[in-house]
């Protein structure tokens, strides 16, 4: 015979986490389909993304879901992503900065990844001369 065995935490956190479910999923049907889709897509990132606190994520899932619905998700503007940038490198040493910069703002950089999955990989060729004879 199998018994499930529930302590006052157990459930308490289990009444939590149906409860937040509830909450997110009427708010993004509220939304609209779009909405509803991405937040949909969203929370079932956050279950199947290996590494990453679920419950932080799904957070942000309900909370982009509630801009969303209120209309107040927005994309940054171009100078922001320019500051945003410029500060990633700026945390590097002086001597490689310059080369940050360079594939930061590199059209013709190759990226592979996403946000979304975790992170965007950028990569492109910089040539550096070799050193003059006799130096």
């Amino acid at each position: 015979m199998h018994r499930a065995i529930h302590t006052p935490l157990r459930t308490a956190l289990l009444a939590a986490g149906l409860g937040c479910a509830a909450l997110f999923a009427s708010g993004a049907q509220a939304a609209g389909p779009q909405a509803q889709t991405q937040y949909q897509q969203d929370v079932a990132r956050c279950h199947s993304t290996p590494g990453i606190d679920v419950q932080a994520c799904l957070r942000e899932a309900g909370a982009a879901a509630q801009a969303a619905r209120q209309d107040t998700l927005t994309q940054p503007s171009a100078q922001a992503e320019m500051r945003n940038r410029s500060e990633r490198c700026d945390r590097l040493p002086a001597d490689q900065r310059q080369d940050c910069m360079t594939l930061m703002n590199d059209a013709n950089a190759r990226m592979q990844g996403s946000v979304q999955s975790g992170g965007v990989l950028r990569e492109t060729t910089i040539t550096i001369p070799a050193p003059a004879a006799g130096s």
